[in-house]
């Protein structure tokens, strides 16, 4: 196995990897929202910190992925295209987030997590499976 299939592998099993984290994180917000819904707010808020913490490790892990050659290469401008539009819709759903904890918005905030937040966490759970797919790859000319 050559270098640039060893790599390919590694992000496979990375982004495999990432898509379980997403139920994980997913499962986590939900319960971040109920402390904040019950006025439990610094619980909620030591449990979004965390979460917050182990997100932003799922994103540098997609902007790695991004960039690295190998896998643009194999799957085409489409997946990168997808993947930023996906990292925009996180980013703004993250900036409703710190809006509503910075305006003590606890209902809202509970709101955007357990709605929007972790509904997109599901769907990248799906997509980052299909990103993980090797069988899904156009492979390289």
């Amino acid at each position: 196995m050559d270098n640039q299939a060893k790599l390919r592998d590694t992000i496979l099993t990375a982004l495999q990897g990432a898509a379980e984290a997403c139920s994980v994180l997913s499962e986590h917000i939900l319960e971040a929202a109920n402390r904040f819904r019950s006025g439990e707010i610094r619980e909620g808020s030591d449990l979004l910190s965390r979460v917050m913490d182990d997100f932003s490790m799922l994103v540098l892990l997609l902007e790695d992925v991004r960039r690295c050659r190998a896998f643009s290469e194999e799957r085409g401008q489409g997946s990168l295209m997808a993947l930023d539009k996906e990292s925009q819709e996180m980013t703004d759903l993250l900036k409703m987030a710190v809006e509503a904890q910075e305006s003590r918005d606890w209902v809202y905030l509970a709101d955007i997590l357990e709605y929007e937040f972790s509904q997109k966490l599901g769907s990248w759970d799906g997509f980052l499976k299909g990103l993980s797919n090797p069988a899904e790859a156009t492979p390289a000319v």
